[in-house]
């Protein structure tokens, strides 16, 4: 009986293992059946690159994240490292939060072109690598240009009229104050800079003569003989005109400009409204007045320029009239005094409109003055002789006037004074040398 109880045991135990056994296959299969079901729905994640560590020193090159393209509405750890990268470089302002905004591809777009890389704003391999790499510049930023008016004309007044008259001023085009008013000196300013650079001449600072002003074309005023003027400069060497080469009674000279309107009243005051020079000699003028503004020498007058023949008619006869009538000289002996001083019709320099009588407003009295003193001193500088002396009188028939001023050019003026030559010897001699 107790060994039937024995076999009977046993078998059980043996029951019990035969069926442990079969549910542990049944649950492998099971699992595996799991397995197999979670990765068909469940795809295999990606890999993410370690997080690239950012130095505090833009300019030490970092390690390169894996190369992938980083776009508007994208957010993870790496757009937070590109972001910090951008930071340090100085490309991006705030904090580095991961979420790639309007702020982020506004940096990478900098960033792109200042690295010559098309700007699009995409962070792709091409721009990733750069921004990593040593070669990365930090962020330097573009100026913005002050905004410039489209047009500038006669009656304009401001900030811009000042910056207007101060390029000009710089180019040596205006002689007048920085004072921000558009008036008839800024006026020509503009319209001499026009007709030097090909520009519609009507003294009107609109877009193209602004845009041509400002940019790196501009060049200095050109202070040269000019088709318009070669009449009166007689080609290469200065036009002569005294008692042996008259000009006739139908000579004008070209390139007369109205000098009230013309110069700026600021820098000299033209003595009779409607006084006339040629715009080469004009020019030059002004530029040697504002010069010695600078040297603190103003208050200049022009007292005469361009005289007609028939203008030149009536003083000689106004002149041998008053001889007459207060020192009580024949005409002939009043015509024989006037001719000392007073030029015949046709043989007055005055005709070349390249002559002016300089003086102090408000007096008579010049030789002494030291607007006299500075422009026998520096007058040669700028293209102008003085015309009479008494040492030439011999020579050029007329006493000396200190007042009178001759415009032949700088390429004559200087070798006039340096040799100590009159006109009439200049191109005497000057021809033989």
């Amino acid at each position: 009986m107790r060994k039937n109880r024995l076999n009977i045991g046993g078998l059980v135990v043996i029951v019990i293992l035969i069926c442990g056994i079969f549910w542990v296959g049944v649950a492998a299969i099971v699992n595996q059946q799991d397995y197999e079901r979670e990765a068909r729905i469940t795809p295999t994640p990606s890999i993410t690159p370690r997080t690239v560590q950012i130095t505090e020193n833009p300019a030490l090159p970092t390690s390169t994240p894996t190369p992938r393209l980083f776009k508007m509405n994208d957010v993870g750890i790496e757009v937070r490292d590109m972001q910090q990268r951008l930071i340090n470089l100085g490309y991006l302002k705030g904090n580095a939060d991961g979420q790639f905004g309007s702020a982020t591809e506004n940096a990478v777009k900098a960033f792109q072109f200042q690295h010559g890389l098309k700007d699009d704003g995409y962070a792709g391999e091409q721009t990733l690598s750069l921004l990593y790499s040593a070669q990365a510049q930090t962020f330097v930023p573009t100026p913005t240009p002050s905004p410039t008016p489209s047009m500038l004309s006669s009656g304009a007044q401001g900030e811009e009229v000042k910056r207007l008259q101060q390029r000009l001023s710089d180019l040596g085009f205006y002689t007048g104050a920085i004072d921000g008013d558009f008036g008839n000196g800024t006026k020509n300013a503009v319209r001499i800079f026009q007709q030097q650079h090909d520009l519609a001449a009507d003294g009107i600072a609109g877009a193209m003569t602004l845009a041509k002003l400002y940019s790196d074309a501009a060049h200095r005023i050109v202070i040269t003989p000019t088709p318009e003027t070669v009449q009166v400069m007689a080609g290469s060497m200065p036009l002569l005109v005294n008692k042996d080469k008259p000009v006739g009674g139908d000579f004008i000279p070209s390139g007369l400009v109205n000098m009230s309107e013309y110069c700026d009243s600021k820098l000299v005051k033209i003595k009779y409204k409607g006084t006339q020079g040629v715009r080469e000699a004009v020019d030059a003028l002004m530029i040697m007045l504002a010069d010695a503004k600078k040297d603190g020498v103003t208050n200049w007058q022009v007292s005469a320029a361009y005289r007609s023949y028939k203008d030149q008619e009536d003083i000689m006869e106004s002149n041998v009239k008053s001889y007459m009538n207060n020192n009580g000289l024949s005409r002939k002996q009043a015509e024989s005094a006037a001719k000392k001083t007073v030029a015949d019709p046709g043989t007055s320099e005055h005709h070349t409109g390249l002559a002016f009588d300089i003086t102090v407003p408000n007096t008579s009295v010049f030789v002494g003055t030291q607007q006299q003193k500075w422009l026998h001193k520096h007058c040669w500088d700028y293209g102008f002789i003085i015309r009479y002396t008494d040492e030439k009188e011999d020579i050029t028939g007329f006493l000396g006037e200190e007042w009178h001023i001759r415009y032949v050019g700088t390429e004559h003026s200087k070798i006039m004074q340096q040799k100590n030559w009159c006109l009439e010897e200049y191109l005497q001699y000057a021809v033989l040398q």
